[in-house]
């Protein structure tokens, strides 16, 4: 009797694993996905913002909290951010979190900030109107 092998694919909508970020391609199905959650698009221009690839669970947890209006405490971040966001990113390859130092790295895709950028400039971002 030979042994099983058992292969698993990513569902398709996930990154393609290359490990050269210079390889890395975020299809429009990759980039709308990661960018449809405000609380995942906040966590992104957190990075942005703060002009830093690294930070730590709280401060992207009291930056959630302050920038996104259905987050209402401090927990509700966190808890989301822990069990929602930041594994989706993570699947992504838009981050690496390491949950015993909960410690945030990110992952450069200008392709993702262009759409980014894009998207906060027609909701009205940052901008003066006037």
């Amino acid at each position: 009797m030979s042994p099983t092998h058992t292969t698993y694919s990513q569902p398709m909508n996930h990154p393609p694993q290359t490990g050269h970020p210079s390889t890395r391609d975020l299809t429009p199905s990759i980039a709308s996905n990661v960018l449809a959650n405000a609380t995942c698009r906040t966590a992104i221009q957190y990075f942005s913002a703060t002009e830093t690839d690294v930070t730590d669970l709280d401060e992207l947890v009291d930056y959630v909290h302050e920038e996104v209006a259905t987050i209402t405490a401090p927990e509700q971040a966190r808890i989301e951010l822990v069990h929602i966001h930041l594994p989706k990113l993570a699947d992504y390859d838009v981050i690496e979190y390491d949950e015993r130092s909960e410690v945030i790295r990110y992952r450069s895709y200008p392709q993702l900030e262009a759409i980014l950028d894009l998207t906060t400039q027609s909701e009205g971002g940052d901008e003066d109107d006037g």
